[in-house]
């Protein structure tokens, strides 16, 4: 039998085990089935869509890793630097780019930050929440999508929707998939290069044929390199000529050297991917099997801009098993091993080069040695432990079907085989779990969510052991249940008496405490309870067999259920401890405005801004209590100007206030200090740096404090670009405090305090310099239990 002739018998056979209505023969029921065929596709996403979108702005940015890449992605706008990543006014080295890109492009087209952020931006919408977390969450969706392709293609329908739901409500999958950190963009491309490599070895090698009009998969996969690979060049052509020109101290390599044979490389891919080419051209794109493995490596270069090498090590060990176990050597001819893995170095060096000329060595080497190898093999910081720590995770991300997890495994030991398809795929999953699971747990730094890689194959055992249980080919599945039994009522039992585990599934710190006493009384005890006894009573009718078409289709929906009741229960009411953002809704509801600070770099910005006569424009939410007519002073910054103490100073009054705007009306005697400045600079070039604004209000400090969300939640206000405007105090010592809050021109203003909430309780009211700033001291806002707001004057 050939092999086409092969799959399709297998593909017939697993079909005919679903339990659909067209096997029950003509109906009304199995006509509606055969009307949503078509669109089923349609469905996978669109609930996911609505799982993984619904409520995602509805608690807080997580600190410290989603507010830390929250910022380094708003600095990108705010320099309109795509390629050099920096946070807190230094280099960021421990990423690649592409969660940067994500949240910066997404802010930018939802019109959120677009230039940085105005004053207190960032803290007045949930708007903004929704912008950074999007693109994760879509990343999500494409994870689920393509591990339901593969199996609705390969195996049949019931394995991919019992799969798709058991990853879908798996709460490690949910819980990383809508927040705004390096893994998701990962683990769903490294989901889609193993469904692609999968469909190319075990699906039909087929033609390429147009699924709409003249365009085939072809052609999209083109766009796809143009839009990733292209762009990139494009960008980066721009940014080395014209935007940002030069490279760092000590790099003798020149951007041309770099971009030009990456040029000449993508047009030369571009070129052996023409349909036009002669027949004898071996390097021909004709059938779908060099067409998916060409997603394949598509998918490993985009791992490896969302979190460097670990992508293409894990996809490689995983299909170089495979091909060792099976013995299918003549595969490695047919796997693209040529054009894919320059297609992989297309999409993935571009932006590494690019960094390397902009900061040089120091971030190779933090990068490369410290980020990359030493986590893996000295340990860097984050946990360790062997075996049983990723098992315990397990647990805890993948519960409730933990239960049946070591059924699952169990049973892929007999299921696996070489002679059919269904087989192969089962041996695929079971080497990307298995090897997967080692090569984490061999990991020297280890933190909870870091064995999330190995979770979609997990959940796609659960698929398969389900799927085997409601065709009855599970001789002991009533043992097997009542195995698992124990372990989901007691999980259940562990998530009551330790609330936190679910969050602490993706969060860098676990030794919080759960915000349970005096004023919070945050208890989710109850629903643990309910969903715990549930499970278990599921897992006992699981055991019925006259009830299975009944059971597991409960099971999933409980299971389901649980999933959203930790999305839009629990999170929310968990989260609020876990950030900062209530605080700085506080502060900038409560601070007073005082004016407006401008640094320019060149007099001929000044001119442009100040050459007319019209009201100065502010933006800024606009606190409680903010009157027309308040008085504004307004700080001129021109350094090199020949001006006495570099700056200007005019005096204003609030003319009108708007919706987070308000307008300063200057004098023209006031304006008129600047008359020499606007003369001089209407004949001077524009400085390539943007002119620096910030708001001059009561003052936001963070004290002893290195959360990161401090820095978000302000729009960078804490690091100004003066040494007098940043008021970031990390050191346990109070030196540099001291030395920044008794400078004599701070004397009679108020200012706001963020630290952790055992400092503002202890403390800092014995450090305060002042005996009327010990007097002032006020805790004004303790709804987070990790963190909270000091008011005092001075």
């Amino acid at each position: 039998m050939s092999e086409s002739a092969e799959s399709k018998t297998e593909d017939d056979s697993s079909r005919s085990e679903l339990p659909s209505a067209t096997a029950r023969g003509p109906g009304p029921l199995s006509a509606f089935y055969r009307s949503v065929a078509p669109y089923e596709l349609a469905f996978v996403i669109g609930i996911a869509l609505v799982v993984l979108l619904t409520g995602m702005s509805s608690y807080t940015l997580i600190d410290p890793w989603e507010t830390h890449y929250a910022e380094v992605a708003r600095r990108m706008l705010e320099g309109n630097d795509w390629v050099h990543l920096q946070a807190e006014n230094q280099s960021f080295r421990s990423k690649p780019v592409l969660t940067f890109w994500l949240i910066a492009g997404s802010m930018q087209t939802l019109g959120v930050a677009t230039d940085g952020g105005y004053s207190g931006e960032l803290t007045d919408s949930a708007w903004v929440i929704f912008s950074i977390r999007l693109p994760f969450a879509l990343f999500g969706v494409l994870g689920l999508t393509m591990l339901w392709s593969m199996l609705a293609k390969l195996v049949n329908r019931r394995v991919a929707w019992v799969s798709f739901l058991v990853l879908l409500s798996s709460p490690f999958y949910f819980m990383v998939a809508r927040q705004a950190i390096t893994d998701m963009p990962m683990v769903a491309s490294l989901i889609g290069a193993i469904a692609c490599f999968s469909m190319a070895v075990h699906g039909e090698n087929k033609e390429i044929r147009p699924f709409w009009k003249r365009v085939t998969a072809l052609h999209v996969l083109i766009a796809a390199v143009l839009l990733i690979v292209g762009a990139q060049l494009v960008y980066l052509y721009y940014y080395f000529g014209t935007a940002h020109p030069g490279v760092a101290q000590g790099v003798r390599l020149g951007p041309l050297t770099i971009l030009i044979p990456m040029t000449l490389l993508l047009i030369a891919w571009l070129a052996s991917m023409l349909p036009q080419m002669p027949a004898r051209i071996r390097f021909t794109v004709r059938n779908k099997q060099q067409l998916n493995m060409l997603w394949f490596f598509l998918f490993i270069g985009i791992t490896v801009l969302a979190k460097g090498p670990p992508g293409i090590a894990l996809a490689g060990l995983i299909c170089l098993l495979y091909i060792l176990i099976t013995g299918e050597w003549k595969l490695l001819l047919k796997l693209e091993l040529v054009r894919g893995p320059i297609l992989t170095a297309l999409i993935a060096l571009p932006w590494h080069f690019a960094m390397f000329l902009k900061d040089g060595p120091a971030w190779s080497n933090e990068y490369i040695n410290h980020h990359m190898l030493n986590r893996f093999g000295k340990g860097v910081h984050g946990d360790s432990g062997t075996f049983d720590y990723f098992a315990s995770q397990l647990g805890i991300g993948m519960w409730p079907w933990i239960a049946l997890l070591p059924a699952a495994l169990l049973g892929i030991l007999y299921s696996a085989r070489k002679d059919t398809r269904d087989g192969r795929v089962r041996l695929l999953v079971g080497i990307w779990a298995i090897a997967g699971f080692a090569t984490f747990c061999a990991s020297e730094t280890k933190f909870h969510h870091y064995v999330l890689p190995v979770v979609p194959a997990l959940a796609v055992l659960v698929g398969f052991w389900l799927d085997d249980f409601l065709s009855g080919r599970h001789k002991r599945s009533t043992l097997a249940i009542l195995v698992g039994i124990p372990i989901a009522g007691l999980l259940a039992r562990d998530f009551v008496g330790e609330q936190k585990q679910i969050m602490e599934l993706s969060i860098y710190r676990y030794d919080r405490p759960w915000p349970s006493g005096e004023p919070w009384f945050v208890d989710t005890t109850t629903g643990f309870m309910v969903f715990g006894t549930l499970i278990s009573l599921l897992l006992v009718v699981l055991c019925i067999e006259r009830l299975r078409r009944f059971s597991v289709p409960t099971l999933l929906s409980a299971g389901m259920a649980f999933g959203l009741w930790v999305m839009h229960s629990y999170t929310p009411k968990a989260a609020a401890h876990w950030g900062q953002r209530a605080l700085h809704r506080t502060y900038y509801a409560k601070r007073q405005i005082h004016g407006v600070d401008y640094q320019y770099y060149s007099l001929r910005d000044l001119a442009d801004d100040w050459k007319s006569d019209s009201k100065v424009l502010v933006e800024s939410v606009i606190p409680d209590e903010f009157p027309a007519g308040a008085p504004m002073r307004i700080q001129i910054f021109v350094p090199g100007a020949g001006i006495p103490d570099d700056r200007v100073i005019l005096n204003g009054a609030v003319a009108s206030i708007g919706k987070n705007k308000f307008w300063i009306e200057v004098p023209a005697s006031e304006r008129a200090k600047l008359s020499d400045l606007v003369a001089r600079g209407a004949k001077m070039q524009r400085a390539k740096r943007r002119p620096w604004k910030q708001v001059n209000a009561d003052r936001m400090v963070a004290w002893q404090l290195n959360w990161h969300g401090e820095d978000f939640w302000t729009a960078g206000e804490m690091y100004g670009h003066r040494d007098d405007a940043k008021s970031i105090f990390k050191s346990t010592k109070n030196d540099a405090f001291l030395k920044w809050i008794e400078d004599p021109e701070r004397a009679g203003r108020t200012y706001f305090i963020v630290t952790e909430a055992g400092r503002a309780r202890g403390g800092l009211r014995g450090v305060l310099p002042t005996p009327r700033a010990k007097k002032t001291h006020e805790i004004l806002d303790t709804s987070c239990n990790k963190f909270s707001l000091v008011r005092f004057s001075l």
